[in-house]
């Protein structure tokens, strides 16, 4: 397997074994590798004329789009930073995201840019905006213009394996996202491992209906494709009405879905050529039963996986099926350089089977949290990862995960931090206290419940669960917005709040608790 420094080095491999060869759909539109890296290129070269130095931020708030991705590869030929962000975020946090990056560039849409006005005062870093829209606006640079620039064509950056390539924020637990800094190398080497270990060849194509913005779509599909020469297929968002005709179309192979997105598949009427399809592979960490259910139907093999941002390196089940173990996530790749252990809560190691924090060590864990000493001394102890969840080894070493040990609510595969709702809730003059637990879902896995106590005077009436919606639809992307609610005299008096938290979430929704209906604010 070929060493690669960085993903510009990945891409050229494919383009002098396979110029010709398929690398990119979006709609209706193609490219071979020779014609992607030569709108990378192009891209690279607008930057650079635009005044990009080593080490600038350049965030990323875009749909699924290719100029996404020549914007990635771009960086590596760069040397800049790309700073993905999750389209769904509030102007508040953007605000925030954009501020604490220090975003000298940012990529986006005119659909974004009423919201990007609204907060450019309070980004003082932020000295270009670039719409991939035609022409330019007020304060923002046309695609067209921009990768045209007047002039002489600048020199390029020789970008090293262990430069920073990207700030990716995910939610933390103690209010504000956290910066996750991640070196080149980690962008090349981990999608690198993940596709061979899956099996993934030249002949391969991968459907991606998942964000961008995300690692699993950037990383471990649209990357690790490339990484062997396969076809990407780029969809700006799941469709259950289309997914089956998309994998027919363009002859889809595998594609990463987690685990909301089958439950989605499974719901829909059954069809006598459910089977009769290309796809062979999905990679999605499932219930038993769901699993083998979605296999039956759907005539494909389902690959579990555990990754998380910190770490792009995967544990992934075991493609042969007489040798996986439904439930676990699998077991490490690249297991020479990546290794798993079990810690109890004094850091001691764990014998198999016995449950504790799941701790990890690869050459493509982070380099640390962005301006957050304290949080990276937490999670990161002579080069092991503490990763926050729970879960055991077993004696075969196949990981099985549990629970997070951080409090932390997972919806339809966003991560989202109790503390960050209650933030929001608990500014709102009205409300006295809040405490945001999960309750189980169907479908989306999780959904997010938030109890409240009034002010004193205040009743239910003069704060309506209507108005309590939409204003944390003003303050909170949607899948934050809490989903049910629930007034309380009080909350309950614990030693802790892990326990106080715990016994909420064991009521689950409960009786006489409000449910968001579709036409609020925070609606899907």
């Amino acid at each position: 397997m070929p060493a690669y420094a960085t993903i510009h080095e990945l891409l050229s491999d494919q383009v002098e074994k396979r110029p010709d060869a398929l690398c990119l759909i979006h709609e209706d539109r193609r490219w071979s590798y020779a014609g992607f890296a030569g709108e990378v290129e192009r891209v690279a070269r607008a930057f650079a004329a635009f005044s990009l130095r080593p080490g600038d931020r350049v965030a990323l708030l875009l749909p699924n789009r290719p100029e996404f991705l020549w914007a990635v590869f771009a960086m590596a030929r760069t040397g800049g930073v790309f700073v993905p962000l999750n389209t769904a975020q509030t102007a508040d946090e953007l605000q925030y995201l954009l501020a604490h990056s220090e975003a000298r560039y940012l990529l986006t849409t005119q659909a974004f840019m009423p919201v990007i006005d609204s907060i450019r005062d309070h980004c003082p870093g932020l000295e270009h905006v670039v719409t991939l829209d035609s022409g330019s606006g007020d304060g923002a640079l046309g695609w067209d213009s921009f990768v045209r620039p007047a002039g002489p064509t600048p020199e390029l950056t020789e970008v090293s394996s262990d430069d920073l390539a990207s700030i990716i924020y995910t939610s933390g637990t103690t209010d504000r996202p956290k910066g996750v800094m991640l070196k080149h190398d980690a962008f090349a080497f981990a999608p690198s491992h993940r596709a061979r270990a899956l099996g993934w060849t030249q002949d391969d194509r991968v459907l991606v209906v998942m964000p961008l913005f995300h690692v699993n779509a950037l990383c471990h599909m649209t990357i690790a494709m490339m990484s062997v020469g396969g076809a990407v297929v780029l969809k700006e968002r799941f469709s259950a009405s289309r997914f089956w005709d998309d994998v027919r179309t363009h002859g889809v192979t595998t594609s990463s879905i987690m685990q909301t997105i089958p439950r989605i598949l499974l719901n829909l009427p059954p069809d006598p050529a459910d089977a009769d399809t290309p796809l062979r592979q999905v990679i999605a960490l499932l219930p038993p039963d769901v699993h083998l259910e979605f296999e039956r139907r759907f005539g494909v093999t389902a690959v579990p996986s555990y990754s998380l941002t910190e770490d792009l390196l995967s544990v992934l089940g075991p493609l042969d099926t007489s040798t996986r173990k439904l439930g676990s996530c699998g077991v490490a790749i690249a297991p020479e350089v990546h290794r798993l252990r079990i810690h109890d809560e004094e850091g001691k190691i764990c014998a198999p089977g016995r449950l504790g924090e799941i701790v990890k060590r690869s050459p493509a864990v982070m380099m640390g949290y962005y301006k957050n000493a304290e949080a990276t001394e937490a999670s990161l102890r002579d080069g092991w990862l503490r990763t926050g969840d729970l879960g055991y080894l077993d004696e075969d070493g196949f990981l099985y995960f549990v629970d997070r040990k951080k409090d932390m609510i997972k919806r339809s595969g966003e991560n989202i931090a109790s503390a960050e709702v209650e933030r929001v809730l608990n500014s709102h003059p009205l409300i006295a206290e809040s405490a945001v637990v999960a309750v189980a879902d169907p479908i989306r896995q999780e959904e997010v419940k938030a109890c409240i106590v009034l002010a004193g005077g205040a009743s239910p009436e003069g704060l309506p669960p209507e108005a309590l919606w939409e204003f944390c639809a003003e303050h909170l992307a949607p899948f934050k917005v809490p989903r049910y609610l629930d007034y309380r005299p009080e909350l309950p008096k614990t030693p802790s709040s892990k326990v106080q938290k715990n016994l909420l979430r064991e009521e689950g929704r409960g009786a006489g608790v409000a449910d968001r209906l579709d036409n609020f604010a925070g609606k899907d």
